[in-house]
This record gives structure tokens, sequence and C-alpha cells, in this order.
């Protein structure tokens, strides 16, 4: 019988491997086989890179959806804190963030009412809260002196307090107006920002704050 050459062998293993070859054609391959061990290399090879049983399939797609469902699980998850994080953060600054306003000699006043109860008059649009402390003594030009130090803090966001229209005119006078605390004590008031923090920790001092203050009221 005349010798088959190995590349027509090659050429037909993939069909014998999968057994759809005719009886002539089968008998021709395991002919060759039994002689040439480089063709049986190439057909164990292919045999068992072709051969795949079903269940190993199912099994091996059955795992990969069960990861892919986890990770998807996981990125709806993880993608829900980001917007909750960046959503919080975003109410937080535009709510809560303040910001000091700055003094203008027709933005607040002191006055001192028939009781000799020191008040705090804001003429502007809206603020968050305002800031005060208790009289302290310090000496101004060589004279000891009790001192309040106050200012107003405004946010993004419209506050609570602004239940202002335009012109200057309040719809509820009583929302304007600040009762300074002690008021009997006081010699002066001064507008300033002061974070008792610093004082605390002696990154300021109030003579500092003194120094870079606004008089606004003065017995």
């Amino acid at each position: 019988m005349k010798e088959i050459k190995c590349t027509i062998i090659q050429d037909v293993l993939p069909l014998y491997v999968d057994e759809v070859v005719s009886q002539d054609t089968k008998e021709m391959v395991d002919q060759h086989l039994q002689y040439c061990e480089k063709c049986q290399k190439d057909y164990e090879l292919m045999k068992h890179e072709l051969y795949i049983p079903a269940d190993n399939k199912a099994s091996i797609l059955k795992t990969f959806n069960k990861k892919w469902r986890k990770k998807k699980i996981i990125i709806s998850i993880v993608s829900a804190l980001v917007t909750a994080i960046i959503l919080f953060g975003t109410f937080e600054y535009v709510f809560h963030y303040e910001t000091v306003i700055p003094y203008s000699k027709n933005l607040v006043k002191i006055e001192t009412q028939n009781d000799n109860q020191l008040v705090s008059h804001y003429y502007g649009k809206g603020y968050a809260s305002v800031n005060e402390t208790f009289p302290m003594a310090l000496e101004i030009n060589g004279e000891k002196k009790n001192v309040s130090f106050i200012f107003y803090t405004e946010t993004i966001a419209d506050s609570p307090s602004r239940n202002l229209i335009n012109n200057g005119k309040y719809l509820n006078e009583q929302d304007h107006i600040f009762n300074l605390s002690e008021s009997e004590k006081i010699d002066a008031v001064y507008y300033v920002d002061f974070d008792v923090e610093k004082i605390t920790a002696g990154k300021d001092s109030w003579d500092s704050i003194l120094k870079r203050a606004v008089l606004i009221w003065e017995k």
C-alpha cells in the first residue's frame, strides 16, 4: 500500500477526532498512526483540546455566571456608596459649611434698649448663625475694658433665618435681633472672626484678634 503523507493526515485529523470521516479514511488514518509518532502526538494533543465533556462545559459556564453576578453586585454596591458619599458631601457643603460675613457699617449695628440690654441688629438678606463671646477684660490704649467679640456666618443655601425680603424690609422684625450676653458688663463690642479652638491650642490669642477687629459699639 502506498505511504500516505503526514500533511494529508494532518488535514483530516480534526474530522477524524470528531469521528465524521468515512470508513476508508478512518482506516487510512488508523494505519498511518500505527507507525508515525509525530502524527500520533498531534492526534493526542488535538483530541484533548477538542474534547470537553458536557458536564464540564456546564460547570464552567455556571462558575463564570456566578462570578459575574457577584462582580455586578459588588460594582452596584460600590457605585451606590460613592453616590451616597458625594450627595452627603454636597449637602453638608451647601447647608452646613459656613463662611464669615464681612463687616460693613450698614450690615450690623449694636443698640441699647430701654432695659440697658445690648442687641445686635442684622440688616443683610439672611445669615446661618451668629457667634459671640462673653465679656472679657482686655487692655485697650492702656485701659482695661470688658470686650465682647461677635461675627455672623452664612451658607450657600438660604438658611432658616432668612425671613427677609428685598429693599431692607423684614417679614418679622425679631428675626434680625440678637441679644448680647451679660450686656451690663460690656464696655465695647468688636466685629471679627475668631476660632476658640485655635486660641485654646495657642495658635491665636485674644490680643491678636483685637488688633484685627472692627469696633462697632463702645460705652
